[in-house]
């Protein structure tokens, strides 16, 4: 049995190879014709087009590695039933299930091997990426960055610190300014437990004001509520939508148990819908097979019906699951419960499928 096993994982690896490279060049492809525009239209050259599509690869391949271990098996069991190899195994006693257990077992570390691609290899290189397509060739230069739950953010005025634990409203926990003069000494600084921008107003509470007079000295002024003209927007503070797909899976993880408010919820939502993601083809594969099986028992065709069949089941699992993850960011489900239903349903309805094969 140790042999049947190598043999099938290694035919199983060396298909899940064949099927990568032939839809990583048909990404690479579509990509290549979607951006290529941007590139020339401002003048970017070749070589730093080609360095974006090259550092885009590792994310190619975390986002397509559930399609690939469900096409994978499908092809490797599709070739075994076609030249009559599972029917040998059969008719040895070795069941569907103990045939399908090597393939299953590969599955599980490729995706394995997936999550530490997720964690050291994508988060560098996706930052190569959108500095390359958002920063120089769109010329969206980020205004703010996020270090340890605080945004930090400077313009002529002055800089900026705060901490922000809602989304939908202008208020700004924790909040300071700083600004110097000419000769880079200290001009003003400003602390408040919190800032709101209202009426084209900000409004400071329990806040402290130090600024330099006429003679040089420093005066320290103190408010239960106070106004302050700084003429930055709410809008100016910016950290693009982008830039949360750049951190790895520990550090969304940090970020979501670190941060209880907003950031953190984003965080949270992120690590479930990446780690469930690349688990996804686990259960596609589970289910995969014994339609495969089906397919070849009822109607004497595997490959030509299989391979579509699989398509079509792997884009109606993405949909179903898209779905949830939306429900979950508008909070209408459990974020736990649209990460992982999608696996349970489809795991247990392919594994049902494969006993019943049995009888």
């Amino acid at each position: 049995m140790i042999l049947l096993d190598r043999y099938l994982a290694k035919q199983f690896a060396m298909n899940l190879f064949l099927v990568l490279a032939a839809l990583l060049t048909i990404y690479l492809l579509i990509d290549f014709f979607e951006r290529i525009d941007d590139f020339v239209e401002r003048g970017k050259s070749l070589g730093l087009a080609a360095k974006y599509f090259v550092f885009k690869i590792p994310l190619i391949i975390e986002q397509l590695t559930p399609i690939i271990i469900l096409l994978g098996g499908i092809i490797v069991v599709g070739l075994l039933n076609h030249h009559g190899e599972i029917l040998a195994l059969k008719a040895v006693g070795i069941h569907t299930f103990r045939i399908t257990f090597p393939i299953t077992a590969t599955a599980v570390v490729c995706t394995l091997l997936t999550l530490a691609f997720a964690e050291w290899i994508v988060p560098p290189t996706t930052a190569n990426t959108n500095a390359i397509f958002y920063e120089e060739v769109r010329q969206e230069k980020p205004k703010g960055i996020l270090r340890k739950n605080r945004f930090y953010y400077k313009d002529e005025q002055g800089f900026y610190s705060f901490e922000k634990h809602g989304q939908n409203d202008n208020r700004y926990d924790f909040f300071i300014f700083t600004s110097w003069d000419e000769n880079y000494s200290l001009d003003t600084l400003l602390t408040a437990d919190s800032a709101i921008r209202d009426n084209g107003e900000w409004t400071f509470t329990n806040s402290s004001i130090k600024q330099k007079n006429a003679a040089g000295a420093y005066e320290v002024t103190t408010y239960a509520e106070t106004s302050f003209p700084l003429s930055v927007q709410p809008e100016d503070f910016f950290i693009p939508e982008y830039k949360i797909n750049e951190m790895s899976l520990s550090q969304l993880f940090s970020l979501s148990r670190a941060n209880k408010g907003q950031r953190g919820t984003e965080a949270g939502l992120k690590l479930l819908e990446r780690v469930s993601f690349i688990f996804l083809g686990i259960p596609l594969l589970m289910l995969g097979l014994p339609l495969l099986l089906i397919a070849h028992q009822k109607w004497g065709r595997d490959l030509s019906l299989a391979i579509p069949l699989s398509c079509g089941l792997a884009f109606g699992a993405w949909g179903g699951w898209s779905v949830l993850q939306s429900l979950a960011k508008a909070e209408v489900i459990n974020p736990h419960l649209a990460a992982w239903s999608i696996h349970l349903v489809v795991a247990a309805i392919g594994t049902f499928l494969i006993l019943q094969e049995e009888r």
